[in-house]
């Protein structure tokens, strides 16, 4: 049988980005290092908007993820990307224009979508509560694709890469991915950026006293503190506040 070969265009990609506020963190005393930076610890947040290609395809959104890196100026952290759809998926490979149809066809012969399913009896589902028109209009352009959502599920929805140097560290062959399961459809893809940015001055020496520590410390909200160096701040943390935990 003659296998027929993915056209690969190039999808359309917008990004919305979150206004993007440095923490106002300080070096940690007592702690190994200068933990937390001033003020260059960044959390930033950004959704890619990518319109697919019908049935299954492949999108490499590397290039929009290194994009924004270069533009926060990220240089020691990680990426945390999302798949924002119960019938797409994100996985890390090769994007080489064969392989693509190997996985393509691959997928289609895991979970046909001819293939009877329970999620595909849509005379048997209750449409959501308020919909237009009743039970007939949404029947009408409800698509019966089981298949995706086990795909979906099968694949993953999340996944992390480090960030190093101000580079994602992918191996030289790797890609991020968006698999598209159900297309074609305008998706979105969340995208958030932890770590430290290249600001002047970002990374500062710990105080050298205890004072200067309690002083340097004053306003760093709890939760920064132990998303970024763990627990063992705790007990610092109480003593410089005078809570108790």
């Amino acid at each position: 049988m003659q296998a027929s070969c993915m056209h690969l265009s190039r999808p359309r990609l917008s990004i919305n980005r979150t206004k993007t506020s440095p923490v106002q963190a300080h070096a940690v005393p007592g702690l190994s290092g200068s933990v937390l930076s001033s003020p260059g610890t960044v959390f930033h947040y950004k959704t890619l908007h990518v319109d697919t290609a019908k049935g299954v395809n492949l999108v490499d959104i590397t290039p929009s993820i290194r994009e924004e890196i270069a533009a926060i100026g990220l240089q020691e952290g990680f990426v945390n990307v999302l798949s924002r759809h119960t019938t797409t998926a994100v996985t890390i490979n090769e994007n080489e224009a064969r392989l693509m149809d190997d996985v393509r066809q691959w997928l289609r012969r895991l979970a046909p979508p001819s293939d009877p399913y329970l999620h595909n009896d849509l005379h048997l589902r209750e449409a959501p509560q308020g919909w237009p028109g009743g039970h007939a209009a949404w029947v009408k352009q409800e698509p019966e694709n089981a298949h995706s959502h086990l795909l979906s599920m099968m694949l993953g929805n999340t996944l992390t890469v480090p960030v190093s140097g101000g580079k994602l560290a992918l191996g030289t062959w790797q890609s991020v991915l968006l698999v598209e399961l159900d297309g074609p459809r305008p998706r979105t893809v969340g995208v958030q950026l932890v770590g430290h940015a290249a600001t002047p001055g970002a990374v500062g020496a710990a105080p050298s006293t205890k004072k200067e520590g309690r002083q340097a410390a004053r306003g760093v909200p709890l939760n920064i503190l132990l998303d970024v160096v763990g627990t063992d701040a705790a007990s610092w943390y109480r003593d410089v506040h005078a809570l108790e935990f």
